[in-house]
Protein backbone atom coordinates (compact mmCIF):
# COMPACT_ATOMS: atom_id res chain seq x y z
CA UNK A 1 0.00 0.00 0.00
CA UNK A 2 2.59 2.42 0.73
CA UNK A 3 4.63 1.49 -2.44
CA UNK A 4 1.63 2.36 -4.40
CA UNK A 5 1.25 5.50 -2.40
CA UNK A 6 4.97 6.72 -3.31
CA UNK A 7 3.90 5.72 -6.87
CA UNK A 8 1.49 7.58 -6.74
CA UNK A 9 2.81 10.90 -5.34
CA UNK A 10 5.99 10.13 -8.12
CA UNK A 11 3.45 10.27 -10.94
CA UNK A 12 1.91 13.31 -9.63
CA UNK A 13 5.39 14.57 -9.42
CA UNK A 14 6.12 14.23 -12.98
CA UNK A 15 2.76 15.54 -14.37
CA UNK A 16 2.91 18.77 -12.69
CA UNK A 17 6.46 19.03 -13.42
CA UNK A 18 5.87 18.27 -17.19
CA UNK A 19 3.10 21.11 -16.94
CA UNK A 20 4.65 23.38 -15.04
CA UNK A 21 7.72 23.06 -17.93
CA UNK A 22 4.92 23.56 -20.49
CA UNK A 23 3.57 26.40 -18.98
CA UNK A 24 7.24 28.33 -18.91
CA UNK A 25 7.77 27.53 -22.70
CA UNK A 26 4.63 29.62 -23.16
CA UNK A 27 5.50 32.26 -20.71
CA UNK A 28 2.82 31.59 -18.73
CA UNK A 29 4.83 32.42 -15.33
CA UNK A 30 1.76 32.23 -13.14
CA UNK A 31 0.64 28.76 -14.32
CA UNK A 32 4.19 27.37 -14.62
CA UNK A 33 4.71 28.40 -10.46
CA UNK A 34 1.65 26.82 -9.48
CA UNK A 35 2.50 23.68 -11.58
CA UNK A 36 6.15 23.51 -9.85
CA UNK A 37 4.86 24.12 -6.40
CA UNK A 38 2.42 21.26 -6.84
CA UNK A 39 5.33 19.63 -7.88
CA UNK A 40 7.14 20.25 -4.35
CA UNK A 41 4.19 19.81 -2.47
CA UNK A 42 4.38 15.62 -3.87
CA UNK A 43 8.03 15.81 -3.57
CA UNK A 44 9.87 18.35 -2.14
CA UNK A 45 13.30 17.44 -3.04
CA UNK A 46 12.19 16.82 -6.58
CA UNK A 47 15.59 18.69 -8.94
CA UNK A 48 13.46 19.40 -12.00
CA UNK A 49 10.79 20.97 -10.08
CA UNK A 50 12.98 22.88 -7.72
CA UNK A 51 14.93 23.98 -11.14
CA UNK A 52 11.67 25.00 -13.00
CA UNK A 53 10.27 26.92 -9.84
CA UNK A 54 14.11 28.67 -9.75
CA UNK A 55 13.58 29.51 -13.36
CA UNK A 56 9.83 30.72 -13.06
CA UNK A 57 11.00 33.09 -10.16
CA UNK A 58 14.12 34.15 -12.47
CA UNK A 59 12.45 34.94 -15.37
CA UNK A 60 9.36 36.85 -13.50
CA UNK A 61 12.50 38.83 -11.84
CA UNK A 62 12.42 37.34 -8.35
CA UNK A 63 15.95 36.77 -7.80
CA UNK A 64 16.25 36.08 -4.07
CA UNK A 65 13.81 33.68 -4.33
CA UNK A 66 15.39 31.78 -7.96
CA UNK A 67 18.20 31.99 -5.93
CA UNK A 68 16.71 30.11 -2.72
CA UNK A 69 15.83 27.45 -5.58
CA UNK A 70 18.93 27.35 -7.03
CA UNK A 71 20.72 27.28 -4.06
CA UNK A 72 18.52 24.52 -2.60
CA UNK A 73 18.83 22.46 -5.66
CA UNK A 74 22.52 22.52 -5.75
CA UNK A 75 22.94 21.35 -1.86
CA UNK A 76 20.08 18.53 -2.15
CA UNK A 77 21.54 17.60 -5.63
CA UNK A 78 25.43 18.40 -5.67
CA UNK A 79 26.09 16.06 -8.26
CA UNK A 80 23.76 18.36 -11.08
CA UNK A 81 24.76 20.92 -12.97
CA UNK A 82 21.73 22.72 -13.40
CA UNK A 83 21.42 24.34 -9.70
CA UNK A 84 25.08 26.35 -9.79
CA UNK A 85 23.93 26.70 -13.69
CA UNK A 86 20.90 28.37 -12.03
CA UNK A 87 23.19 30.50 -9.13
CA UNK A 88 25.50 31.25 -11.91
CA UNK A 89 22.58 32.98 -14.01
CA UNK A 90 21.13 34.99 -11.00
CA UNK A 91 25.08 35.66 -9.72
CA UNK A 92 25.53 36.83 -13.93
CA UNK A 93 22.28 39.59 -13.69
CA UNK A 94 23.92 41.37 -10.87
CA UNK A 95 27.52 41.73 -11.98
CA UNK A 96 29.08 39.40 -9.46
CA UNK A 97 31.44 37.51 -12.20
CA UNK A 98 33.57 36.53 -10.10
CA UNK A 99 30.67 34.46 -8.40
CA UNK A 100 29.36 33.23 -11.38
CA UNK A 101 32.42 31.97 -12.88
CA UNK A 102 32.89 29.90 -9.48
CA UNK A 103 29.39 28.11 -9.99
CA UNK A 104 30.09 27.32 -13.64
CA UNK A 105 33.27 25.63 -12.10
CA UNK A 106 31.30 23.82 -9.82
CA UNK A 107 28.59 22.68 -12.33
CA UNK A 108 31.12 21.56 -14.67
CA UNK A 109 33.06 19.20 -12.44
CA UNK A 110 29.64 17.86 -11.80
CA UNK A 111 28.31 17.55 -15.09
CA UNK A 112 31.11 18.64 -17.92
CA UNK A 113 29.05 17.58 -20.90
CA UNK A 114 25.78 19.88 -20.12
CA UNK A 115 25.24 21.41 -23.16
CA UNK A 116 23.68 24.34 -21.08
CA UNK A 117 26.73 24.85 -18.92
CA UNK A 118 28.15 25.38 -22.07
CA UNK A 119 25.97 28.13 -23.26
CA UNK A 120 26.09 29.42 -19.71
CA UNK A 121 30.16 30.08 -20.65
CA UNK A 122 29.58 32.06 -23.68
CA UNK A 123 27.21 34.05 -21.52
CA UNK A 124 29.94 34.99 -19.47
CA UNK A 125 33.16 34.87 -21.26
CA UNK A 126 31.23 37.95 -23.45
CA UNK A 127 30.10 39.86 -20.20
CA UNK A 128 33.73 39.42 -18.76
CA UNK A 129 34.37 41.00 -22.33
CA UNK A 130 36.75 38.28 -23.79
CA UNK A 131 34.75 37.77 -27.02
CA UNK A 132 38.06 35.14 -27.99
CA UNK A 133 37.30 33.01 -25.13
CA UNK A 134 33.33 33.07 -26.04
CA UNK A 135 34.00 32.01 -29.00
CA UNK A 136 36.19 29.29 -28.35
CA UNK A 137 33.84 27.92 -25.89
CA UNK A 138 31.30 28.10 -28.29
CA UNK A 139 32.97 26.19 -30.87
CA UNK A 140 34.02 23.40 -28.27
CA UNK A 141 30.67 22.95 -27.32
CA UNK A 142 29.19 22.35 -30.74
CA UNK A 143 31.84 19.98 -31.63
CA UNK A 144 30.17 17.87 -29.11
CA UNK A 145 26.47 19.04 -29.73
CA UNK A 146 26.14 20.39 -33.01
CA UNK A 147 22.41 20.56 -33.05
CA UNK A 148 21.45 22.71 -30.16
CA UNK A 149 19.87 26.68 -30.42
CA UNK A 150 21.12 28.03 -27.68
CA UNK A 151 24.55 26.84 -28.57
CA UNK A 152 24.15 28.36 -32.15
CA UNK A 153 22.89 31.69 -30.40
CA UNK A 154 25.56 31.89 -27.93
CA UNK A 155 28.01 31.64 -30.51
CA UNK A 156 26.21 34.18 -33.18
CA UNK A 157 26.37 36.54 -30.40
CA UNK A 158 30.19 35.67 -29.63
CA UNK A 159 30.83 35.67 -33.65
CA UNK A 160 28.86 39.16 -33.76
CA UNK A 161 30.94 40.62 -30.90
CA UNK A 162 34.01 39.51 -32.73
CA UNK A 163 33.22 41.42 -35.88
CA UNK A 164 32.34 38.86 -37.81
CA UNK A 165 29.00 39.35 -39.13
CA UNK A 166 28.26 37.14 -41.96
CA UNK A 167 29.03 34.02 -39.91
CA UNK A 168 26.66 35.32 -37.04
CA UNK A 169 23.99 35.27 -39.38
CA UNK A 170 24.39 31.88 -40.77
CA UNK A 171 24.77 30.97 -36.86
CA UNK A 172 21.59 32.22 -36.47
CA UNK A 173 20.02 30.38 -38.94
CA UNK A 174 21.05 27.63 -38.14
CA UNK A 175 20.01 28.09 -34.65
CA UNK A 176 16.46 29.03 -35.79
CA UNK A 177 16.38 25.69 -38.26
CA UNK A 178 16.84 24.13 -35.03
CA UNK A 179 15.32 25.57 -32.19
CA UNK A 180 12.04 23.73 -30.16
CA UNK A 181 8.74 25.78 -30.61
CA UNK A 182 8.26 28.49 -28.45
CA UNK A 183 10.77 30.33 -25.71
CA UNK A 184 13.44 28.64 -27.81
CA UNK A 185 12.27 29.33 -31.41
CA UNK A 186 11.56 33.16 -30.65
CA UNK A 187 15.01 34.05 -28.99
CA UNK A 188 16.56 32.40 -31.52
CA UNK A 189 14.33 34.86 -34.44
CA UNK A 190 15.53 37.33 -32.50
CA UNK A 191 18.85 36.12 -32.40
CA UNK A 192 18.74 36.42 -36.36
CA UNK A 193 17.02 39.70 -36.26
CA UNK A 194 19.96 41.21 -34.38
CA UNK A 195 22.88 39.36 -36.66
CA UNK A 196 20.31 40.89 -39.56
CA UNK A 197 20.70 44.29 -38.16
CA UNK A 198 24.23 43.77 -37.52
CA UNK A 199 25.34 42.94 -40.75
CA UNK A 200 23.33 45.94 -42.52
CA UNK A 201 25.38 48.24 -40.76
CA UNK A 202 28.14 48.89 -43.42
CA UNK A 203 25.99 47.77 -46.46
CA UNK A 204 24.51 50.88 -47.50
CA UNK A 205 26.42 53.29 -49.97
CA UNK A 206 24.23 56.66 -49.71
CA UNK A 207 26.04 57.54 -52.12
CA UNK A 208 24.61 54.76 -54.35
CA UNK A 209 21.05 53.83 -52.85
CA UNK A 210 19.85 52.79 -56.30
CA UNK A 211 22.05 49.81 -55.70
CA UNK A 212 22.56 49.50 -52.48
CA UNK A 213 19.23 50.29 -50.48
CA UNK A 214 17.58 47.10 -51.94
CA UNK A 215 19.10 44.43 -50.22
CA UNK A 216 19.25 45.93 -46.84
CA UNK A 217 15.41 47.12 -47.60
CA UNK A 218 15.14 43.24 -48.29
CA UNK A 219 16.66 42.32 -44.64
CA UNK A 220 14.51 44.75 -42.89
CA UNK A 221 11.21 43.33 -44.11
CA UNK A 222 12.41 39.25 -43.06
CA UNK A 223 13.28 40.93 -39.49
CA UNK A 224 10.04 42.74 -39.45
CA UNK A 225 7.95 39.22 -40.73
CA UNK A 226 10.03 37.31 -37.85
CA UNK A 227 9.30 39.49 -35.34
CA UNK A 228 5.55 39.53 -36.21
CA UNK A 229 5.95 35.58 -35.77
CA UNK A 230 8.00 36.06 -32.48
CA UNK A 231 5.31 38.30 -31.01
CA UNK A 232 2.29 36.47 -31.77
CA UNK A 233 3.92 33.50 -29.95
CA UNK A 234 3.66 35.76 -27.09
CA UNK A 235 7.07 35.24 -25.16
CA UNK A 236 10.33 37.37 -24.69
CA UNK A 237 7.80 40.20 -25.00
CA UNK A 238 10.57 42.99 -23.84
CA UNK A 239 12.94 41.64 -25.99
CA UNK A 240 10.43 41.73 -29.24
CA UNK A 241 9.82 44.94 -28.51
CA UNK A 242 13.31 46.21 -28.77
CA UNK A 243 14.00 44.31 -32.01
CA UNK A 244 11.20 45.66 -33.68
CA UNK A 245 12.78 49.45 -32.62
CA UNK A 246 15.89 48.14 -33.44
CA UNK A 247 14.09 47.72 -36.79
CA UNK A 248 12.16 50.68 -37.51
CA UNK A 249 15.52 52.80 -36.36
CA UNK A 250 18.07 51.06 -39.18
CA UNK A 251 14.07 51.95 -41.88
CA UNK A 252 14.25 55.06 -40.58
CA UNK A 253 18.04 55.99 -41.13
CA UNK A 254 17.93 53.92 -44.57
CA UNK A 255 15.09 56.37 -45.52
CA UNK A 256 16.44 59.36 -44.85
CA UNK A 257 19.83 58.58 -46.38
CA UNK A 258 17.53 57.55 -49.34
CA UNK A 259 15.48 60.24 -49.37
CA UNK A 260 14.65 62.44 -52.57
CA UNK A 261 18.16 64.33 -51.78
CA UNK A 262 19.94 61.14 -51.33
CA UNK A 263 21.80 59.58 -54.62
Amino acid sequence: MIAAFVVLLLAACAGNVDRGEAALASDDLLAAEDAFRAALDANPDDPDALYGLGWTFHLAGEEDAALDAFARLSRLHPSRADGYRGVASVLLGRGDLPGARAQLVLAEAADPDDAALMQSWVILELASGDAAAALSRADAGLARHPDVSPLLQARSAALLTAGKQAEARAAAERAVAVAEPGRELVAAWITWVDAVLRESDGRLDPENCAATSAPVVGWLDAADHVLDRAEAAGVHRSKVVEARRQVRRRRAFVEDACSEGGK
